[in-house]
């Protein structure tokens, strides 16, 4: 690996036609600079012609969203989106008809019920299949107790690259509920949901890596059309989305890539950061963004303490601040002593588990349950389930003023249940009087009864069967005890939030004014802190995931200890915190 340090800056990259990797630390603008290179590619190149685009991978959503809203250009030359909604859009739908059958002629994929990709939420309806079609008694994966064990491994499914090179399907999620994976079960649970024509985020990846694979001819095409592809966050790429870019961009297609090797913390996801280090050498620049906008200069000294790769400047707005707090106390006392120095201001706490967040919110009186795949697992009808969850996320798009997204979401279920005798456009239309009639008052009755009133009008009026009905079971119990607004809270359709308590890989991509970062003990605290250097090129991502959180903060930044010991003194006077006891 280079000298980060060393590194020229990325304003010395003077040509279009090289492939390059932009090391670029918290708070670096890097989105400014993609916006000005993307801008300046279009402007200069002399290989765009009239048709071809410019691709952009961003890690999520809202990241695509800002890029393509602050270009000042010709917006339509550009394919900016996440690497799953790219690789849909421009591999497997044109190609679906690739995946059709397998290599033996059997029927591998239902693509004329092939609409988008969705969250992998496990169906009860499929779960029960699946048991069903294998060999051996299987039962104990329904039990009560194991189910939402079950539940947690199978949506965690992924796939990488076995020892030969081989792509194998392996749970991400371990949680003891013992799932049978040595004689192919997991793809025959997998085929539960191909053969209805629906594909999971992950899935994407694994048939646009068929598709590429087998059908060359294909990456002939897509080179063709995208003759550039800059990738955002690329320290968190997973083993299948490096294959795939690397393979793209063998010939004709300039590839760049920005990341930080201190914030990739996704390896339960998959994440290769080696692949960072070591995608395209030989064949490509180094450069560098060494600046922070974003946080005053006593946090940018504080967080090049954390780390030694690299040492970031202050930006050219130098903003002064104070110091890098520590409060030792509770989480509570912590929000209660902000609260008194900081008048109507607001303080978001980061913590490592999902667990801690639970337990914080309850502390400060926030809720922080997920009713959401509570539904699922009390509702075995995966139709109605997935109508139900459909109808939430158009509201929530619609409630954030993204209305083709509101009425598109709902369309994508219609069209599923539709045989064909309602055109698309009557679609849309029952989708928009859904959305529109759905008012304050309505979202206060029962799910029960916005279920089984929306089903017998788009009955009587349409002539489409929505799920079933509702008549006993858990299903009928849950709906009937719990409100639109109950659940609205636990939809999510987009990586915003609001919540003012959150996992740390949560808030990746944000920045707050007033952060506190949350320690559940001591020890971590001294190991990921006082001696952040020695952790943070670890393979273990926990040392970066503490770096990313104290780099979220803008004007200040707090840590929360349980505790503190007296021989810990010296070693914090020496990385010049400041020291809180909290009264208890």
């Amino acid at each position: 690996m280079p000298d980060l340090n060393e590194l020229p800056d990325v304003s010395e990259l003077n040509t279009l036609e090289t492939n390059f990797k932009v090391y670029a630390g918290p708070g670096a603008g890097k989105t400014s600079w993609l916006i000005e290179h993307l801008e300046r590619v279009l402007k200069k190149s002399t290989r765009l012609e009239r048709t071809r685009q410019i691709a952009c991978i961003t890690y999520t959503n809202v990241a695509a969203e800002e890029l393509i809203g602050r270009l000042d250009c010709d917006k339509s030359r550009f394919d900016i989106s996440t690497i799953h909604s790219f690789l849909y859009r421009n591999i497997v739908k044109p190609f679906s008809y690739l995946i059709e059958y397998d290599d033996n002629g059997e029927e591998l994929f239902d693509v004329s019920n092939l609409d988008g990709h969705e969250e992998h939420v496990v169906h009860g309806d499929r779960l029960r299949r699946w048991i069903n079609t294998l060999s051996g008694n299987y039962n104990y994966l329904q039990w009560s107790q194991n189910k939402p064990n079950v539940v947690v491994e199978l949506s965690s499914l992924d796939y990488e690259f076995d020892d030969d090179g081989k792509v194998q399907l392996i749970v991400r999620a371990r949680r003891g509920a013992r799932i049978p994976k040595s004689n192919g079960e997991l793809w025959i649970y997998k085929s539960k949901y191909w053969s209805d024509g629906i594909m999971h985020h992950e899935d994407v990846l694994y048939f646009s890596y068929l598709i590429l694979s087998k059908y060359p001819s294909v990456i002939k095409l897509i080179r063709n059309k995208f003759p550039y592809i800059f990738v955002d966050e690329f320290q968190d790429t997973t083993q299948l989305q490096t294959w795939i870019l690397d393979k793209i961009s063998e010939q004709h297609t300039v590839i760049g890539v920005v990341g930080d090797l201190a914030q990739s913390i996704y390896r339960f996801t998959g994440a290769q950061r080696n692949d960072f280090i070591t995608f395209k050498n030989g064949d490509i620049s180094a450069f560098k963004l060494g600046q922070n906008h974003r946080s005053t200069t006593n946090i940018i000294d504080f967080l090049n303490m954390l780390r030694s790769d690299i040492q970031q400047d202050y930006g050219d707005e130098e903003k002064n601040g104070g110091p890098v707090v520590v409060l030792v106390g509770t989480p509570k006392q912590s929000m209660d002593w902000f609260s008194a120095h900081h008048d109507d201001k607001d303080l978001y706490i980061l913590t490592r588990k999902n667990t801690s967040v639970y337990q914080i919110s309850s502390q400060i009186g926030s809720s922080t349950d997920d009713r959401l795949n509570e539904m699922y697992l009390n509702d075995s009808n995966a139709q109605r389930a997935s109508f139900i969850h459909s109808i939430f996320k158009g509201l929530k798009f619609h409630d954030k003023h993204d209305y083709l997204n509101s009425v598109k979401e709902i369309v994508r279920h219609l069209k599923r249940v539709n045989d064909g005798s309602v055109l698309k456009i009557e679609l849309r239309d029952i989708a928009i009087g859904l959305l529109t009639n759905l008012d304050e008052n309505q979202r206060q009755q029962t799910i029960y009864d916005l279920y089984t009133d929306l089903r017998s009008e788009v009955s009587d009026k349409f002539g489409i069967t929505i799920g079933s009905g509702l008549r006993s079971g858990n299903a009928k119990t849950f709906y009937e005890n719990n409100t639109v607004n109950d659940l609205l809270p636990h939809v999510k359709v987009d990586t915003r939030s609001d919540d003012k308590v959150r996992t740390i890989h949560s808030a990746k991509g944000t920045e707050f004014e007033n952060t506190l970062v949350h320690f559940e003990t001591l020890s971590d605290f001294k190991k990921y802190i006082l001696d952040a250097p020695s952790y943070l090129e670890n393979d273990e991502d926990d040392g970066r995931i503490f770096y990313v959180a104290c780099s979220r903060a803008m004007e200040n930044l707090f840590i929360n200890i349980p505790e503190i010991n007296e021989s810990d003194m010296g070693s914090i006077k020496e990385v010049e915190l400041q020291l809180h006891y909290l009264d208890s």
